[in-house]
């Protein structure tokens, strides 16, 4: 009998762990009237609060991270990159044999594109390599057969003059130019091939991509027209007049100057998914092309040098700066002021 007893005991244990066990995950676990505490991450939060470090006067091509992380300069063909958290520089050295061609931030990371020129002999080309400041490497391009990306050139004259990037479908494209020669244009894709883009035979000017079409928009300078690739018709404002094209936000907005003499008059922002949605800002006077900045977020922000002023056009709200406007980043105003880069949060 006392061996039965223990034998229904030792059975009944594990019945009781059990039972209470699912007793516990119903009542506490998966009880529908838990409560969880969530932080919504804002990735759009700055980074970046006050920036103020010395640059040499012979500081060139002078330009933030989109986050204002981190501020690159060039010296003597050298990139020389600051973190703005704590004013250190690091020096990104190219080969002994390479000249810097050009160098341009992702428009949403704290990466450089950066383009080097290479004359071997008789023949020159291209190399590109990318940058990533926060972790301090540089890492040559190169697609899936790991060959490296190369653009041959036709002589040692031709160099990078513009340099346009999708993020959405990590499409770039290079145009490559010389004095007195037609522009050369190459498409870079996410697998790291490149091409030659064939576009009419114009003069071929500044250069956007579309975020999220990768189409390229470009200035038509022989027939002043602004067109896309691809594109039967040029992207029209219904003004006279010489247009400029002045950028192309993240929702593939395009915004086209009109004026002469590399002076705007009115701005219009043309969507061609959605006509109906474009607007014209014509503008109180005349202002130099240079003067003009578009945001990635679509904001239009006009420069007075003269009165250290900036105004946003569709609000008319006036930020004012220090110094010398260097350029407009996501979240500020990047200046010069008594030889140090400083900034203004918008």
């Amino acid at each position: 009998m006392k061996g039965l007893k223990r034998i229904l005991a030792w059975t009944m244990i594990p019945i009781v762990l059990e039972i209470f066990a699912f007793f516990f995950v119903d009542n506490f676990y998966l009880n529908d009237k838990t409560t969880f505490n969530a932080k919504k991450i804002d990735s759009t939060k700055k980074t970046s609060s006050k920036i103020s470090f010395k640059v040499p006067d012979d500081a060139k091509d002078i330009s933030a991270s989109y986050n204002g992380s981190y501020v690159a300069y060039c010296t003597d063909g050298v990139i020389n990159v600051v973190d703005t958290s704590n004013n250190k520089k690091k020096e990104i050295k190219l080969d002994d044999d390479a000249k810097l061609s050009a160098f341009k931030w992702w428009p949403n990371e704290n990466i450089i594109l950066i383009a080097e020129k290479y004359n071997d002999g008789d023949s020159s080309y291209l190399k590109f390599e990318s940058y990533n400041a926060k972790k301090d490497e540089k890492s040559a391009l190169s697609n899936e057969k790991n060959k490296e990306l190369k653009i041959s050139l036709l002589d040692s004259k031709y160099d990078v003059s513009d340099i346009a990037m999708s993020t959405a479908s990590n499409v770039t494209y290079v145009k490559i130019s010389k004095e007195g020669a037609r522009s050369r244009l190459y498409s870079i894709n996410v697998m790291t091939n490149t091409e030659e883009t064939k576009y009419p035979n114009c003069k071929l000017g500044k250069i956007f991509v579309e975020n999220k079409q990768d189409r390229l928009i470009y200035e038509d300078n022989t027939n002043n027209r602004i067109r896309g690739i691809g594109l039967k018709n040029p992207v029209a404002t219904g003004e006279n007049g010489i247009h400029y094209l002045l950028g192309i936000d993240g929702e593939d907005r395009i915004y086209i100057g009109n004026g002469e003499n590399q002076k705007i008059k009115k701005i219009f922002v043309i969507n061609l998914k959605k006509t109906s949605e474009n607007q014209k800002y014509p503008l109180p006077e005349a202002t130099q092309k240079s003067n003009i900045h578009i945001t990635r977020s679509g904001k239009i922000y006009i420069n007075d040098q003269s009165k250290n002023l900036v105004t946003e056009v569709s609000t008319g709200k006036t930020i004012e700066y220090k110094g010398t406007l260097v350029e407009i980043y996501n979240f500020g105003i990047l200046s010069k002021n008594d030889g140090k880069i400083v900034n203004t949060l918008f």
